[in-house]
């Protein structure tokens, strides 16, 4: 079409010098005929190359001086205009060209070019990168050849070109305006849905950006290493240094690969989804997925734990700590626990939890060992608890979606649930109950019973000196005891029969001149007050309970106190075969005569070969 114009223009031209010398010379628009428009100046000249006002329009004269139609004017006295298919300067409008109209496309261009042409006609455009313009309330972006930009610009003006690059559109892009027929400058938030290939990205649907009102930039970080945060009405967002709305753990949005130790993230949480979608959590409890960094196992399997969000965003992490009105411990990632916890005493620092599923309540009271829910092996690794520096406390461990009590620190008893079976802890607010209170014994928090087969239970609180009866106060807590006899194995394996020679009393008391000091417990692990006081197990078995609930003996033959007699025990033998069994009261005399009359009545270390089993509350039992 244009190689046809051309000809005619210049047979047009040729005509033209002809005509000129047989006419006489006037000024005005003239016409060839065949609709092209051309203007003669006074000297008979056609004019060329020149805008040309005809009454309130305005249109060009091309090379030639042949009036254009639906034509693009670049590089006008450093001004752009369009002249429509009548040849008249657009003015207030936009313009669809077509590429082929456009003398400097784009780097990547478009499949349609738009422009937008003001009072004056000329098309908005930048003196140098890229300049913002407001058309009907709505703002643009046009770089230097007058051209609209679309869908993702830097400040130069480059357009994101999805076939030349391996980057996601937003890395490196400060704008974003709609596709090739939208322009509009995004502002406020924009949601991008069309995937990522950054791996901090990919599993995300939706990526959200804020862009300023001020300026139409997205909001971004200065580097990969931190977050942008922003108060969007009264909320507070965070945003990376790609702009991204930050949403899940802070630590999600940095490099998940980047192992050096200088990088700290402080542990913000974003709310995922729903209207709080984007808000930084402050001053609130929140139920959500831990990071990969917080725990992988949660993590992978999206379990979803208890934290807490303090007025900065920044979660509590390795601390007990007073949230309201009530006391919550938090480990180190951040991760409210429950159950038993185990805390320093000065710091009140978070130490470990104790895995009382997979530990034996038994060892526990005893030797301190426990497994740590912390360790995500499924081997039994072991923790011990240091009762001079730690102390203990119960956490609910029930309602896990109820925050109303999941979690709070419980003061007086608890049932904690060890693999081998129920145990009542008790504590108060300086930490776990230790020896003689309220009338029974507790070992590392756990209260002492005994074991309901028997009815009748004795805890070990120390050793009496057989020359001045003076007792030694010396319970299970060996752990560094300066005592021969309690600790007589330094490398000993924290069992019972470690501390105490239970086959053989008498060679404690032979080489010690100790032996040890028993008291008396009923089923719910309390003390007898009453002093010699005799109380029938279940094995039929006799305890004579003295002073302070502490253990005397123990017979096989029933016992009484006799006020006249004072202490006897029953006898039953028989005069002859035929004759009936009789009973008899026997007093208790001296050693010897008690050896003569009542042998293999009284229970004795040198009789029967007495032991103690390996438990946290001690119970006697008898070996062939």
């Amino acid at each position: 079409m244009k190689k046809i114009r051309l000809f005619l223009t210049i047979l047009f031209a040729i005509s033209f010098v002809f005509l000129c010398t047989l006419v006489s010379h006037a000024a005005g628009w003239v016409d060839d005929g065949g609709g092209n428009w051309s203007y003669v100046d006074r000297e008979g000249f056609y004019v060329t190359e020149t805008i040309k006002a005809s009454g309130n329009d305005k249109y060009y004269l091309d090379e030639f001086g042949i009036m254009v139609r639906d034509y693009l004017l670049e590089n006008y006295n450093d001004a752009i205009y369009y002249f429509d298919d009548t040849g008249k300067m657009v003015t207030n409008t936009w313009v669809a060209v077509e590429p082929s109209q456009v003398y400097n496309p784009m780097d990547n261009p478009p499949t349609i070019y738009l422009y937008y042409f003001g009072a004056n006609g000329k098309a908005y455009k930048s003196r140098q990168g890229v300049k913002r313009y407001t058309i009907d309330g709505k703002k643009y972006l046009f770089n230097e050849n007058g051209q609209m930009l679309s869908g993702w610009i830097n400040e130069e003006g480059e357009r994101w070109d999805e076939y030349q690059s391996e980057d996601d559109p937003f890395d490196g892009f400060c704008y974003y305006a709609g596709d090739e027929t939208d322009g509009v400058l995004r502002e406020g938030w924009t949601s991008y849905e069309d995937g990522s290939v950054q791996d901090k990205y990919y599993m995300k649907l939706t990526l959200w950006f804020y862009f300023k009102s001020t300026d139409n930039k997205k909001i971004q970080a200065e580097n990969e290493n931190e977050l942008k945060t922003k108060v969007i009405n009264g909320r507070t967002y965070a945003f990376d240094d790609k702009g991204v709305m930050a949403v899940g753990w802070d630590s999600d949005l940095l490099d998940v690969n980047n192992e050096d130790s200088s990088i700290r993230s402080k542990k913000y949480y974003v709310e995922e989804e729903g209207d709080d979608m984007g808000r930084n959590t402050k001053r609130e409890w929140f139920f959500a997925v831990p990071s990969m960094k917080q725990n992988l196992d949660d993590h992978d399997q999206e379990i979803e734990r208890w934290f807490y969000a303090q007025g900065s965003g920044e979660v509590l992490k390795g601390i007990m700590k007073k949230v309201n009105k009530d006391y919550y411990v938090f480990n180190k990632e951040g991760i409210m626990k429950s159950g038993l916890c185990v805390i320093n005493k000065q710091t009140r620092e978070y130490v470990d939890s104790i895995d009382a599923e997979r530990t034996d309540g038994k060892d526990f009271i005893i030797s301190r060992h426990y497994i740590s829910t912390d360790k995500t092996s499924n081997a039994k690794e072991f923790e011990i608890f240091d009762d001079k520096e730690q102390i203990l406390f119960f956490f609910r461990d029930d309602e896990v979606e109820d925050k109303a009590n999941f979690g709070k620190r419980k003061l007086g008893e608890s049932d904690v649930a060890f693999g081998d079976d129920d145990y009542k802890f008790v504590s108060r607010s300086s930490g776990e109950y230790e020896g003689l209170k309220s009338k029974r014994y507790y070992q590392a928090g756990m209260l002492l019973q005994p074991d309901p087969t028997i009815n009748m239970g004795v805890v070990l609180v120390g050793y009496s000196k057989s020359t001045t009866g003076e007792t030694i106060d010396e319970p299970l807590q060996y752990n560094n005891s300066t005592n021969a006899w309690a600790n007589p194995d330094t490398n000993h394996n924290n069992i019972l029969s470690d501390y105490i020679v239970s086959e053989d009393f008498e060679k404690l008391y032979n080489d010690y001149g100790v032996v040890p000091a028993f008291m008396a417990v009923n089923p719910k692990g309390t003390r007898f007050n009453r002093s010699n006081r005799v109380k029938k197990d279940k094995n039929g078995r006799y305890w004579l309970i003295g002073q302070d609930g502490m253990l005397i003996n123990v017979y096989e033959v029933p016992i009484r106190y006799n006020r006249q007699e004072g202490w006897q025990f029953k006898s039953e033998s028989s005069l002859n075969a035929k004759a009936k069994v009789r009973t008899q009261w026997i007093k208790f005399g001296t050693k010897d005569e008690y050896d003569k009359t009542c042998k293999y009545s009284k229970i004795d270390p040198g009789d029967y070969a007495l032991r103690l089993d390996d438990t946290y509350c001690l119970n006697f039992r008898f070996t062939d």
